[in-house]
């Protein structure tokens, strides 16, 4: 088999191939929104606090449902789990889009309408996560993540420039209708999927007793604990070099808002290339492979964090969006791989919490240290103490390296 279709393989089923193009839709419909809502709260406020306050109020309050989520995919059929999300997700942006275009929207209405979609998605996560075990085979698993994960990055880089146009030819109602029915092409994908669903695993537990039991199961597991450290580490002291791009561009390289977007696109475009590359990838050493790539991150982090001229920070921003796609989907592969079916929901709700938190939590200490001093010394603060974290974690988790 070639590269080029290796890369595609798992869109030859059919089933995959249907969730696969709604995802398409659904995270373009999503990058949209994300860019209209920044431009909306600026404009309602000319405050960037709030503008910070508005991205990171409903992160903290709506990644803990997360745990509700995962409980649930143990319980109960995913595909009806994932239908009723779904549908609720459609309502926020709907309801802003009617406040935008009747000249009603407050910045209040943004962040109660981001609270309700946060936990909605929260919920939907982990069982879209465990969904794809439903979909594929265990060889095809890592094939179907980074497909998933390149159709994510791709959407970030798409989705803010035509998020722009829209916003020029009417309003930022637009995006958001645009994002509300966009939900509705997953909706349609799942009514007609023709898998039949893994049964649900029977539990006399509680759902409070079912997430305990999940938290108790990944701290009792050496590779789960492993994974989830690592995950959790670089969301807390990698990933907030995102959260602080403004700052380096305007202070550290002089700059203004066009080359801030210039930055962010590199870094989605590395990204892209990394979800293409693990797609692409046969089976092998992956935990190997997931620990190399996690010692090398923080050094081409220092070498962005230092960097003065245009060129080199697009060009370390490449290798920095290669390698975060490629850890976070080597990591979410490799643990949908060892965990059981009837506990898969909620580890990866867990795992759900260190994509859709641990980033928000990490920026906040990373960005005191940037207004007190530096955004270079913050990056390089956060890519030296994830160094030291991810050596402890490969010395003492050795099992993580051991994984095909």
């Amino acid at each position: 088999m070639t590269t080029l279709a290796r890369t595609f393989s798992t869109l030859r089923l059919r089933d995959f191939r249907l969730y696969w193009l709604a995802l398409v839709v659904s995270l373009l419909g999503s990058s949209f929104q994300m860019a209209a809502q920044d431009w909306l709260v600026y404009r309602l406020t000319n405050s960037a606090l709030l503008l910070g306050i508005a991205a990171f109020v409903p992160a903290v309050l709506a990644a803990p449902f997360s745990l509700v989520g995962g409980a649930l995919a143990d319980r109960m059929p995913r595909r009806r789990l994932i239908l009723l999300t779904q549908v609720g997700m459609m309502v926020p942006p709907l309801a802003l889009a009617w406040l935008i275009a009747t000249g009603q929207v407050q910045v209040w209405h943004v962040i109660a309408s981001s609270v309700v979609l946060g936990v909605l998605v929260s919920i939907d996560a982990p069982a879209r996560m465990a969904l794809l075990n439903d979909l594929v085979s265990e060889d095809d698993l890592g094939n179907a993540m980074g497909l998933s994960t390149a159709v994510y990055q791709g959407a970030r880089v798409v989705g803010p420039a035509l998020a722009g146009v829209l916003i020029g030819l009417q309003n930022e109602a637009l995006p958001f209708l645009i994002n509300g029915l966009s939900y509705g092409a997953m909706v349609v994908a799942l009514l007609l999927m023709q898998t039949r669903a893994v049964p649900a695993a029977r539990s006399r537990k509680s759902l409070g007793g079912s997430v305990v039991e999940g938290y108790r199961y990944v701290l009792k597991d050496a590779v789960l604990f492993g994974l989830m450290a690592l995950l959790f580490a670089q969301g807390m002291l990698l990933m907030p070099y995102l959260r602080l791009m403004p700052v380096f561009a305007r202070d550290v390289l002089q700059a203004g808002p066009e080359t801030y977007g210039l930055l962010l696109s590199a870094a989605g475009i590395g990204a892209l290339f990394g979800g293409l590359l693990v797609a692409s990838m046969s089976s092998g050493r992956r935990g190997r492979v997931l620990m190399l790539g996690t010692l090398l991150a923080p050094f081409v982090l220092l070498a962005f964090a230092w960097s003065r001229a245009l060129p080199l920070a697009i060009g370390t921003l490449v290798l920095m969006g290669i390698g975060t796609a490629l850890l976070n989907t080597l990591n979410a592969t490799l643990l949908q791989l060892h965990a059981p079916n009837e506990m898969r929901g909620r580890v990866m709700s867990i795992a759900s919490i260190g994509y859709l938190g641990s980033t928000s939590f990490g920026a906040l200490p990373l960005s005191f240290i940037a207004e007190r001093s530096s955004a270079s010394i913050a990056l390089s603060a956060g890519a030296v103490l994830f160094l030291v974290v991810t050596v402890l974690i490969a010395v003492r988790y050795s099992a993580v390296r051991r994984l095909a």
